[in-house]
């Protein structure tokens, strides 16, 4: 009885053994190297106040990256992200599985925002990027105040008294102050400097690549092919160890 016990793990464990360096040529493991991804919060998910972004950010060349959010609920080439209040702009040290910024949404109306992780590498301009679609910003809206504003009251303005028969002098009114213009933020050693258009204000430059989409999709066929090869194989390892057991019981014991 010992001995056929020993006979029936010895079998399942050369079989075990043959399957594992046979399916080594059928799907390659994944770099671990590279990656950019945000985790969370998924696509289609509803969020609200301050909200962590978790992620991955990593690259053998790594520079720095980036987390920007827009409005609308799909990425596309007309999207405008904000760069004048980034999530995170020119980090550069890397994150594996933490938080890669955290997003204020009690500034923001509430509606449907896009995301964008960017990752700029040593000696390359276009950052590699992941995008989070369809996401909705639901915030409370705050409580009204029970004390009503007083008016304001208006401020009679003394008749200047003229000559008779002279025509009125109309009041000197003041032009309000020039606005002080906003001071220009100062980039960090590591940080790419932030494209301006002709009037000034800031313009995201996303150079997004036909290169990172079509890896991001090589990553996702390489995942699924994975996991059917492990479902195969579990059904075979199963099939064998059902089958060896049939021969164990048919063959008569000395």
């Amino acid at each position: 009885m010992r001995r056929t016990k020993v006979l029936r793990y010895g079998a399942l464990l050369s079989l075990i053994f043959w399957l594992a360096g046979a399916g080594r040529g059928w799907a390659a493991p994944l770099s671990q190297e590279s990656m950019w991804v945000i985790t969370y919060p998924p696509e289609g998910s509803v969020v609200s106040g301050l909200v962590p972004i978790q992620g991955t950010a990593t690259h053998p060349n790594f520079r720095s990256y980036a987390v920007l959010y827009a409005p609308g609920d799909r990425v596309t080439g007309a999207t405008v992200w904000d760069q004048q209040n980034p999530i995170a702009w020119g980090i550069t040290t890397m994150v594996v599985n933490g938080t890669l910024g955290t997003w204020d949404t009690t500034r923001l109306p509430n509606g449907k925002y896009v995301l964008a992780l960017a990752v700029w590498n040593t000696g390359s301009d276009t950052p590699d990027v992941y995008f989070i679609n369809n996401l909705t910003v639901q915030n409370a809206p705050p409580t009204p105040t029970t004390e009503p504003t007083p008016e304001p009251t208006a401020t009679p303005i003394a008749a200047t008294p003229t000559a008779e028969g002279a025509a009125p002098i109309a009041p000197t009114i003041e032009q309000p102050p020039t606005a002080t213009p906003r001071p220009t933020p100062t980039l960090g050693p590591n940080a790419t400097p932030i494209a301006t258009d002709e009037n000034g204000n800031d313009k995201l430059k996303l150079d997004i690549s036909l290169d990172s989409i079509k890896e991001t999709f090589m990553t996702g066929v390489k995942l699924a092919v994975m996991l059917y090869v492990l479902g195969g194989m579990y059904f075979i390892i199963k099939a064998a160890v059902r089958y060896f057991m049939r021969l164990v019981r048919r063959k008569p014991h000395p």
